[in-house]
């Protein structure tokens, strides 16, 4: 259920923020959407919800198409824990500072999936 939610809010928010002929979010923004976060970058819904929104499009095409292969064989409800995924995400930001932060979920899930 809190997926859903937080897809709803990315899908809300990518329209609200983001125009529609953007681009992908890189890492670069991904950290400036951080930065702009007096807490804990983990804490802020946009970023909460981009993450959220990665995860549910990552489960669905699990479950429902042999699309990504194996990504992740572990359990999704321990390892789709959005806060270590944003702060692997920000340990691992200078590596992919100008590409597609979205690549950095899918690494999370490569390194931790047990596969």
């Amino acid at each position: 259920m809190a997926l859903k939610t937080i897809a709803a809010t990315a899908m809300a928010a990518s329209i609200l923020v983001f125009p529609s002929n953007t681009s992908a979010l890189t890492m670069d923004q991904f950290a400036a959407i951080c930065a702009s976060h007096q807490g804990e970058c983990s804490e802020h819904p946009i970023v909460q919800a981009y993450v959220g929104g990665a995860l549910d499009l990552i489960a669905m095409l699990d479950e429902q198409s042999d699309y990504l292969g194996e990504v992740y064989c572990d359990n999704p409800s321990t390892l789709f824990d959005v806060p270590a995924i944003i702060q692997y995400m920000q340990i691992h930001r200078e590596e992919y500072a100008d590409r597609n932060a979205m690549l950095l979920v899918i690494r999370y899930l490569e390194e931790n999936g047990g596969c």
